[in-house]
């Protein structure tokens, strides 16, 4: 379905259909159709003010029960930035106003120099909790948001609406580790990562220098033992270990990732260190926040005393990891759910307390559901869990806790319908700010006197 017939739209006015609509005359951006090099495009603009904001929209019907790809193509001037400036909504309400969707084009993809395509899949459920059923014909509207820039000039040249094939699930298997970390050889840890790779484990987590806090070599014993595993088992492996560079003279607290084959995949280096790892011991912060590729979707990690800070998890999730890895010592455990939530990724705790892990609403796969969240039934959202086959295997005093994830689910713990009414918003999907304060922060810190 072609959204933007142009070619029957006269210069000047908006496209067939089509209408706009700003909470304020004052605040309405610029809409209207162009030529440019020839071609027609719709022009969505700055007023001259900041906090100029509106949108276009029109009707269009979609079917219950069918998929499909939203799709858009434009080019814009500088300064622009698709996921602040500018957003493709597609938004349904059940009759009487109470249940609707609201989703769009969260995911873009640079063309060109100032030349970009973005593309939305999503599901018109059909359920009893909205009473619309399987095939049945509703209406919904299309929008097209511009906000926040004074100045800037967006040019949509192509947008469509068409059928397409139902979300794949995205089935990972992990595995994490709880019991208190003694240095009793690797025998038992070797016997942990054997037990998960029986259990058709993708990817097994030990915890913080599970090996002790010695230091090792990178490929010292600790990374001999998960890459051993790793091969032998066909599945992922990491775990945290002191790594000394004896060329720089530099220790590290640090997680090594191998793959199926028994591969490095890479390193991360602990960028918050304990004080005491740092005064005492001279352990050097890491300054690389890596996300690895895998044949199951992206990893980021953090360590132990990482997680007290907001800002390394919201950097992996930005730069697109879907699993966070959170080898430790001992955490905060109350911390996990606003991590996982804040930044709509599921994390995985081995500990020497308890481990856990966690789906993007925040929610605990072997505790009860806070009765605060907000999810819309996962019947609803998706017809598909965020997990399930949980279970777990005793090993002398330790505790192996296995479930599979699907990582195509991504439940927000506040849902009213989809990813564009749905909090929090911080995400890249849709950054929500409109101006951040890291810098004020940045200055904050390096202010060292009081007033």
């Amino acid at each position: 379905m072609l959204l933007l017939d142009l070619k029957k739209s006269l210069p000047g006015e908006l496209p067939a259909g089509w209408n706009i609509f700003s909470p304020r005359t004052s605040l309405k951006p610029v809409f209207r159709v162009v030529t440019r090099g020839g071609k027609k495009a719709l022009l969505a603009g700055g007023n001259g003010r900041y906090d100029c904001v509106g949108h276009v929209s029109r009707t269009v019907n979609l079917r219950t029960g069918e998929t499909y790809r939203f799709y858009v193509k434009f080019s814009m001037t500088e300064g622009i930035n698709p996921s602040r400036n500018l957003l493709f909504h597609f938004h349904a309400e059940r009759p009487g106003g109470r249940w609707f969707i609201q989703t769009g084009i969260f995911d873009f993809r640079k063309i060109a120099k100032n030349h970009a395509e973005g593309e939305g899949i999503f599901e018109v459920p059909s359920s009893e909790h909205i009473t619309w059923q399987e095939g049945k014909e509703i209406t919904g509207e299309v929008r097209i948001f511009f906000r926040w820039s004074a100045r800037g000039k967006v040019w949509i040249e192509e947008m469509s609406l068409s059928e397409a094939e139902p979300l794949s699930p995205r089935p990972v298997r992990v595995a994490c580790v709880s019991g208190k970390i003694e240095n009793r050889g690797l025998e038992e840890w070797a016997e942990i990562l054997e037990t998960a790779g029986k259990e058709k484990a993708d990817i097994v987590l030990l915890p913080e220098t599970f090996n002790g806090p010695g230091p090792e070599a990178l490929d010292g014993p600790s990374a001999r033992l998960l890459s051993e595993k790793a091969a032998e088992y066909k599945m992922y492996t990491a775990g945290g270990m002191m790594l000394y560079d004896k060329k720089k003279d530099r220790l590290c607290n640090s997680v090594q990732l191998f793959d199926r084959h028994g591969r490095r995949v890479g390193r991360y280096d602990k960028v918050h260190p304990f004080p005491a790892e740092s005064v005492i011991k001279g352990v050097f912060p890491g300054n690389r926040t890596p996300v690895f590729k895998t044949d199951f979707g992206k990893v980021g990690i953090i360590i132990c005393y990482d997680s007290w800070f907001t800002d390394v998890v919201e950097l992996l999730s930005l730069k697109g990891a879907e699993i966070i890895l959170f080898p430790n010592a001992g955490y905060y455990r109350s911390l996990m759910p606003v991590r996982a939530a804040d930044n709509g990724v599921y994390m995985v705790a081995s500990s020497g307390g308890p481990c856990g892990i966690w789906d993007t609403s925040g929610r605990e796969i072997t505790e009860k559901e806070d009765p605060t969240c907000m999810c819309l039934p996962e019947k609803w959202l998706s017809r598909r869990p965020s997990f399930k086959d949980v279970n777990a295997r005793k090993i002398g005093n330790k505790k192996v806790l296995l479930a599979t994830l699907d990582l195509s689910v991504k439940l927000s713990p506040h849902n009213w319908g989809g990813p564009m009414h749905s909090a929090p918003g911080g995400r890249r999907n849709r950054r929500e700010q409109m101006k951040l304060l890291y810098r004020q922060i940045q200055k904050e810190t390096e202010r060292w006197w009081l007033e």
